[in-house]
């Protein structure tokens, strides 16, 4: 029996229990809790052992951290290795709908918060702009990568500055990896809005 109802959508025989809400939000606040599932994600499987030698936090934060995020249905043990648990990271998806805005909460954003101690932009987007801004910027990089839209478009379409703009754009190109694998992610400078608003005007004095 699946359920579809006006809150719970199910495709298994009994819906499963979700308990860790706090966690969730908490991925997105804590730099070193998004860092250790981000690792345990990107590798596909990880031992606590393995962990503690990785990351910049103490051995007890690693199994703190560990069994919190367990229990909150965010990573699984799949095996043990010499007796010591293996863990898995679990995707998922967090929808929130607020004042008609939707904004889902996926593992490529918990990664780019594991990077905030690095990237001083991200940090900025999200404590002067929010979630949704920080969000919407995540998914217009992603297009910007595709050719989809331009620097410039990503800055007017956010509200952001130019200047936070660059640093965001960059940022997100080298933690995700955007862009041409054989080369080493664009930097992006003012000259990139001089070139598109030249472009334009060609565009426009051509037709």
């Amino acid at each position: 029996m699946s359920y579809d109802t006006e809150h719970v959508r199910n495709a298994e025989d009994a819906p499963g229990p979700i308990t860790g809400i706090p966690t969730f939000a908490e991925l997105l606040d804590n730099t070193a809790l998004a860092a250790l599932y981000t690792s345990i994600r990107r590798s596909e499987t990880a031992t606590g052992p393995t962990l503690v030698k990785t990351l910049s936090v103490s051995k007890k934060t690693v199994y703190d951290y560990l069994h919190k995020l367990e229990q909150a249905g965010l990573i699984s043990k799949v095996g043990d290795d010499a007796g010591t648990a293996v863990y898995t990271a679990e995707e998922f998806e967090m929808t929130l709908t607020v004042r008609e805005t939707e904004v889902s909460i996926t593992p490529e954003l918990v990664e780019i918060v594991a990077h905030e101690d690095e990237y001083p932009a991200i940090e900025r987007v999200l404590e002067d702009h929010g979630l949704v801004t920080f969000a919407l910027t995540h998914d217009l990089v992603t297009a910007h990568s595709k050719g989809e839209v331009t620097i410039r478009q990503i800055a007017e379409l956010t509200d952001l500055s130019p200047g936070t703009t660059y640093d965001l754009v960059e940022a997100l190109y080298a933690i995700l990896r955007l862009g041409d694998d054989d080369s080493a992610p664009k930097t992006y400078t003012p000259d990139d809005f001089e070139d598109e608003e030249r472009n334009l005007r060609e565009e426009l004095v051509d037709e």
